[in-house]
């Protein structure tokens, strides 16, 4: 019993630590950002890249740390069901040619963030980014 307490205890003081390092980098992320200082950055570890509209507006953050692609909608956008539609085709075209998983969270009509996994190098990013692109700037340009 005792040993189970401390296993136990040992799992969360790991899983606390873990999130302290990846809370860390989320608040980099933002203050690079909030700055708006760079348009994109690119470095060893992974890539954050950018969404506009026709406005120039940044309508959402690519994140791409290999093998994940994290697409997070800067403002909540009511999308219409063709455009999900027209997402889930190109990432559904994409997973069987490259055999990659994909999740899109919407909260009622707001899509909030495509996550996207096994994207295992810089051409089938390049793919499913312009594929991505096109739709998100048609949908938040209505």
């Amino acid at each position: 019993m005792e040993s189970d307490i401390e296993e136990l205890r040992k799992f969360l003081e790991n899983k606390i630590s873990s999130l302290r390092k990846e809370l860390e980098l989320y608040e980099y992320l933002l203050s690079i950002l909030e700055s708006g200082y760079m348009p994109s950055i690119k470095g060893t570890k992974g890539t954050l890249e950018y969404i506009k509209n026709k406005r120039g507006e940044i309508v959402a953050d690519v994140i791409y740390t290999p093998p994940v692609v994290k697409v997070i909608v800067k403002a909540r956008q009511n999308i219409s069901k063709v455009y999900i539609t027209a997402l889930s085709k190109i990432l559904d075209s994409e997973k069987i040619i490259s055999k990659i998983d994909y999740d899109i969270n919407i909260d009622k009509d707001e899509l909030r963030e495509i996550i996207i996994r096994n994207v295992n190098n810089d051409i089938i990013f390049s793919k499913i980014k312009a594929g991505l692109q096109s739709i998100l700037e048609r949908a938040t340009t209505q």
